[in-house]
């Protein structure tokens, strides 16, 4: 995917409104595109206390998608209107839109409701036996949403910066099926925080995993796992 394709598609990537092999793409770009990690990181800011927000009711099933495809039609339009016109300014564009959308939608996750909250989940992350030796460690809250999403904020020790064409992930398994809460990459070895988004099927996936992966790594884990932890 290219930057502008991944704009248009972030407002839905953080809702989790995205098809597995989108979701995919955007997770390989935004792994090698710090431009993009920015804006994600803004959408999620902007999510994370609205989504904090009580919930009163349940809101039509069809709303969120409507919104969001109103949202992916407003960002073909600017898209198109970036061909005429110079690129200066574009950033604001698609940011703007989604951010629009997120309000929107979490907006009126809020008015109707989705669901109670629930407490923080806390998972301790250890090293895997060969990696004991190397300090890694960290601790992984869940986060329930109203929407049904689970936040999950890491907060991980002495991780080193990845191989060259390599990123880190986090993964929820079950057996042999996993399903993936989003990449991230570090600078140096010391405290690496992140905050990563994750569907709510995860609640069915008992262990947690930070891997180490290579861009052709798309739809599982690699037999790179640094961190491991198990739900309480």
């Amino acid at each position: 995917m290219r930057c502008t394709e991944v704009h248009s598609n972030l407002g839905a990537y953080v809702l989790g409104g995205l098809e597995p092999e989108e979701a995919a793409e955007v997770r390989r770009h935004l792994a090698f595109c710090s431009g993009c990690r920015n804006e994600l990181e803004g959408l999620q800011k902007i999510n994370q206390p609205l989504e904090a927000a009580p919930p009163l009711a349940d809101p039509p099933d069809n709303l969120k998608d409507e919104i969001l495809s109103r949202m992916r039609e407003e960002m073909k339009l600017s898209s198109s209107k970036k061909e005429q016109t110079s690129s200066k300014g574009l950033p604001l564009i698609f940011p703007g839109i989604a951010a629009a959308a997120l309000v929107c939608i979490v907006g009126l996750g809020i008015l109707f409701g989705l669901q109670g909250q629930s407490s923080v989940t806390t998972i301790q992350l250890i090293p895997t036996p060969a990696l004991v030796s190397e300090g890694y460690w960290g601790v992984a809250e869940l986060h329930p949403q109203p929407s049904g999403n689970q936040q999950i904020e890491l907060k991980l020790n002495n991780l080193d910066k990845p191989e060259p064409h390599s990123f880190y992930e986090a993964w929820f398994s079950s057996e042999d099926k996993y399903i993936s809460a989003g990449t991230f990459t570090t600078e140096s070895p010391g405290e690496t925080r992140v905050w990563l988004t994750a569907p709510p099927e995860v609640r069915d996936y008992p262990t947690l995993l930070v891997t180490e992966q290579s861009a052709e790594d798309d739809t599982t884990p690699s037999n790179e796992i640094y961190l491991r932890g198990d739900l309480p």
